[in-house]
C-alpha cells in the first residue's frame, strides 16, 4: 500500500488524500484550499492523473473537504464518488454556491487587472462554474453508517458518525493483499461529544494506520459557562439597551446548532419576544436539508423534531432568502436578532449587517465560531478599535461577545480522547488538516500522554504503508543530543577574567551560531547532520511562502524599528499611519512580525487593506506574533529571514528610537556594502535622530575609507507619509518599473466595495 498526501499538511484546509492497493487508485476528500498562502494549489492539475482513480470517498460536505470536486471530474475523473446521503445533498447546495463565488471573483479579478494594466499568476476565469458542479453531481452515490462498500478488488470502505456535522463521517478502509487485511482510518473532521443536533463521534478499537485531524492540536476549547446561559444573557442585556444582536454564522452546521439553542429558549420563554431573522439562501437550503433527513440526527433531536417544540422552527423566525428581504432587515429600528454568513465576516450579508450596527453601542456582535487569522472577524474579536468593512473605516462601539462551546471540532484533550480508545497503537499514526504549529505540537502531546509517535508529513509525501517506518516522511521525534563540551566555555571565560556558571549539556537551539569561540567556523554543519537540512528547509519554505503571498507583485517594502514602543509613542503612530499611506498606494508591509514598530507597520496596511506579512523567528519566549499579519511565516534562522527582506522588499524603511534601532542601520550597511542588497533605498525616518548619524558616517567612516559615497547614496533621510511615497515613486520609476498609482483603491478595499 502507498499513501500520497495532496492537501491539508501542515495547514488547515484543502484535504486530499491518494491511497494506492491492489492495483487501484482511491482519492480521500478532494477539498478546496483556502489559506491565502497556498490557494495556487487549487489551479495546479493533481499530481496523480485523475483518470486513474477508481473512486472519490468524502468525509463530509465542507469546501475545504470537497471544493475540488467539480474541477477534479473537469480534469478528467469519472469514476462513482462516495458520501452519506446527507452529504450528497449538502454538496449539491454547496457547490453551486461555490462555483457562484468562483465566478463572480473571476470577474472582479478581471476588472482590477484591466485597471491595473497587469496579468493575474492564473488565468482570469473561475476554476469551475455551475455547469461543471451539474457534471460532477451525478457521480455521487449515497451511502449509510455502518454499511461497508466493496471500492475495487480487495478493498472496502465503511462511513462512522464523525459527530461534526450532518452526515460527516470517519471511513474506515479495509484492504486485503497477499492474503492479510490491514485497515486504514481517515478521521475526516472529528466533532465534540454532547452537542445538539448529531451524534457523538465513532470510536475504534483497532486501526492499522490512522489519519487524524488536528485543527486544535495545541490547546483545548475555553468553557465559560452553558451556552444556553451565555446566549440568554447576551440577548436580554443588549435588548434591554435597544439594541441588535448581530450573530456570523456558517451556513452548515452553526446556523442550525444556533437556531436549536435559540428556539429552546423561545420554547421555554427565557427571552423577549422579538423577531429572529436567520439571513441566507444557503443556510435556509441546508436547514430544509436537516429537516429532510432527521433520521441522521440524535435522538432527542427526533423527539424534539416529533413534539410542539422542534428545533429548526419556533415563533419568531423568519428565514429570508432574497436580498430585498434582508434590506429590509436594516430598516428595522427595533430589537432583534440577525444571523448571517458568513462566519469569518469576510463575505457575504453580514457585512452589511457589521456595517450599520457595529457603530451603535446599543448592539452586539456576538463570535460563535472559530475565526482565522487575518479575517474581519479575528479583528473585530482581537478588540481593534476601528475596521474596514466595504470600503470604508468604521469605529467600534457595539459589545463583542464571544461564546465558547460552539466549535464542530474536539480540541486537544478531546482528540487524546479519541486516539485512547484504540486498545494497541496503530503502526502508524499521520497528523493533518491543522496549522504546522498545532499538529506539530499534538505529536508531542500523544508521544508524552500515549507514549505513541506520530508523523506530520510535508505536502506531497508519499509513504509506503509497511510494517517498519520509511525514511521519507518527517517523523516527530525527540530532538537527538549534540556533544557540547561545557569545559572548554568555561576554560574561555576563564581567561577573560570572568567568572563562568556552565550547566551541562547542548546550547539551546536560539543560539545555535552564537558559541563559535569554542569551535571550528564550519564545526556547526558538522556536528548535528541535519542543520544544513534544517537550513535549507527554512530558506526553501519561507520563498514558498513570500511568493505565494506576493503573487509575482514586486510593490512591498520591508518596516523595521523597536519592537518596545507602545502604541501611544509618536513614532508608533507614525509608523502606522505612513504604512496605511504605502498601503493606500498599491504597497505590500513586510515586517519582524513582531509588536512595537512591527505591529504599528502590520496595523497601517491593514487599514489601507494592503497585504501586511509578518517574518516572525522562532524565539517566542522574545518575540510573538502580532495580530495584524494577513500572511506570516516563522523562521529558524536569522539570516533567512534576512534574505527574504532582501529578496521581497523595494525599499527598506528604518523608524528611529527605541531598542534595536542601530542594528537594523548597521545590517543594512552591512547589505549594501556586501552587495547582498538590490539596488532600492534604506529610509530612515525622523531627520532629528539620523542626520546626525548620516553626517558621523560620512565626516568618520567616510574619511577613514571604511564607507563610500555610494554606499552612503542610499540612505535616505525624510520625516512624512507623502515624502516616503515621492521617494519610492522615484525609485521605481528610476528602475524603468511602473510608477505607484496613489489615487488607486487597494485590492482589498476594491473586493470589499
Amino acid at each position: 500500500m502507498k499513501l500520497t498526501f495532496l492537501g491539508a499538511n501542515r495547514q488547515v484546509t484543502g484535504s486530499r488524500y491518494c491511497l494506492e492497493a491492489n492495483g487501484a487508485r482511491i482519492m480521500i476528500d478532494c477539498g478546496l484550499v483556502q489559506e491565502r498562502a497556498f490557494q495556487d494549489r487549487n489551479w495546479e492539475r493533481c499530481a496523480i492523473d485523475p483518470k486513474s482513480f477508481s473512486a472519490l470517498l468524502i468525509t463530509h460536505a465542507h469546501i475545504d473537504h470537497i471544493g475540488l470536486v467539480p474541477k477534479f471530474v473537469k480534469d478528467g475523473f469519472h469514476s462513482t464518488i462516495y458520501a452519506t446521503h446527507p452529504t450528497v445533498a449538502l454538496a449539491d447546495v454547496m457547490l453551486r454556491d461555490s462555483a457562484k463565488i468562483q465566478t463572480e471573483d473571476a470577474e472582479y479579478k478581471k476588472r482590477r487587472h484591466r485597471k491595473e494594466g497587469r496579468r493575474g499568476r492564473h488565468p482570469e476565469v473561475p476554476l469551475y462554474v455551475v455547469d461543471d458542479v451539474v457534471k460532477a453531481l451525478p457521480l455521487f452515490e449515497g451511502v449509510d453508517y455502518l454499511d461497508p462498500v466493496r471500492i475495487a478488488k480487495g478493498i472496502t470502505a465503511t462511513w462512522h458518525d464523525a459527530g461534526h456535522i450532518l452526515g460527516s463521517a470517519m471511513v474506515e478502509i479495509a484492504v486485503t493483499e497477499d492474503g492479510q487485511t490491514r485497515t486504514v482510518l481517515f478521521s475526516g473532521d472529528i466533532g465534540q461529544p454532547n452537542k445538539p443536533l448529531i451524534s457523538d463521534p465513532s470510536t475504534f478499537q483497532h486501526a492499522d494506520y490512522v489519519i487524524m485531524e488536528s485543527t486544535y492540536g495545541e490547546r483545548d476549547h475555553v468553557k465559560e459557562g452553558d451556552v444556553e446561559n451565555q446566549l440568554e444573557e447576551i440577548i436580554r442585556e443588549t435588548v434591554g439597551r435597544g439594541g441588535k444582536v448581530v450573530i456570523p454564522v456558517f451556513a452548515v452546521e452553526r446556523a442550525q446548532e444556533l437556531m436549536y439553542y435559540v428556539s429552546r429558549l423561545v420554547h421555554a420563554d427565557r427571552i423577549p419576544d422579538i423577531p429572529i431573522f436567520l439571513d441566507s439562501p444557503m443556510a435556509s437550503d441546508v436547514t430544509k436539508i436537516f429537516r429532510k433527513h432527521r433520521n441522521w440526527l440524535d435522538d432527542e433531536t427526533r423527539e424534539l423534531i416529533s413534539s410542539k417544540e422542534p428545533p429548526l422552527q419556533f415563533p419568531g423566525l423568519r428565514i429570508t432568502r432574497s436580498q430585498e428581504e434582508s434590506m429590509t432587515i436594516n430598516r428595522l429600528n427595533t430589537p432583534c436578532i440577525i444571523m448571517a454568513p458568513a462566519g469569518m465576516c469576510n463575505a457575504g450579508r453580514i457585512k452589511h449587517h457589521l456595517r450599520l450596527n457595529i457603530g451603535k453601542d446599543q448592539s452586539t456582535i456576538v463570535f460563535v465560531g472559530h475565526q482565522a487569522k487575518g479575517t474581519l472577524g479575528r479583528r473585530i474579536l482581537d478588540g481593534e478599535r476601528e475596521v474596514r468593512i466595504l470600503g470604508r473605516t468604521r469605529r467600534v462601539y457595539a459589545k463583542i461577545k464571544s461564546i465558547d462551546g460552539l466549535s464542530a471540532h474536539a480540541d486537544r484533550s478531546g482528540l487524546i480522547d479519541w486516539l485512547s480508545h484504540l486498545e494497541t497503537p496503530p503502526r502508524r499514526l499521520f497528523l493533518t488538516h491543522g496549522e504546522e504549529d498545532a499538529s506539530l505540537a499534538l505529536a508531542r502531546t500523544i508521544r508524552d500522554r500515549l507514549g505513541w509517535e506520530a508523523t506530520v508529513p510535508e505536502y506531497g509525501a508519499v509513504v509506503d504503508l509497511d510494517d517498519e517506518p520509511v525514511e521519507r516522511t518527517v517523523q516527530i521525534a525527540e530532538p537527538k543530543s549534540v556533544a557540547f563540551d561545557a569545559s572548554a566555555l568555561a576554560d574561555n571565560a576563564a581567561v577573560a577574567g570572568a567568572d563562568a556558571t556552565v550547566a551541562a549539556g547542548p546550547p539551546a537551539p536560539d543560539f545555535e551560531f552564537f558559541d563559535s569561540s569554542i569551535r571550528p567556523g564550519t564545526g556547526f554543519l558538522h556536528e548535528d547532520p541535519w542543520r544544513v537540512f534544517r537550513m535549507q528547509s527554512d530558506t526553501i519554505q519561507g520563498i514558498d511562502v513570500m511568493a505565494r503571498a506576493l503573487e509575482g507583485t514586486r510593490r512591498s517594502v520591508a518596516v523595521f524599528g523597536s519592537a518596545r514602543l507602545p502604541e501611544e509613542d509618536p513614532v508608533y503612530v507614525l509608523a502606522r499611519e505612513m504604512c496605511r499611506r504605502l498601503g493606500e498606494c498599491g504597497f505590500a508591509t513586510i515586517t519582524g512580525g513582531g509588536h512595537g514598530i512591527m505591529e504599528a507597520a502590520n496595523r497601517g496596511a491593514r487599514d489601507a487593506g494592503a497585504l501586511s506579512i509578518g517574518l516572525n523567528i522562532d524565539l517566542p519566549h522574545e518575540q510573538a506574533l502580532n495580530a495584524f499579519c494577513d500572511v506570516s511565516y516563522t523562521c529558524r534562522y536569522f539570516f533567512v529571514r534576512k534574505m527574504l527582506f532582501a529578496k521581497y522588499a523595494r525599499a527598506f524603511v528604518i523608524f528611529a528610537g527605541g531598542y534595536g534601532t542601530m542594528d537594523e542601520l548597521f545590517e543594512a550597511l552591512t547589505l549594501i556594502q556586501t552587495e547582498r542588497l538590490a539596488g532600492f533605498p534604506v529610509i530612515l525616518v525622523g531627520s532629528d535622530y539620523w542626520n546626525p548619524l548620516v553626517h558621523w558616517l560620512r565626516a568618520t567612516m567616510y574619511s577613514h575609507g571604511c564607507i563610500s559615497e555610494t554606499d552612503l547614496s542610499r540612505f535616505v533621510v525624510l520625516d512624512s507619509p507623502e515624502e516616503l511615497v515621492t521617494a519610492l515613486e522615484t525609485c521605481i520609476s528610476s528602475n524603468g518599473d511602473t510608477p505607484v498609482e496613489t489615487g488607486e483603491s487597494s485590492p482589498r478595499e476594491a473586493a470589499e466595495a
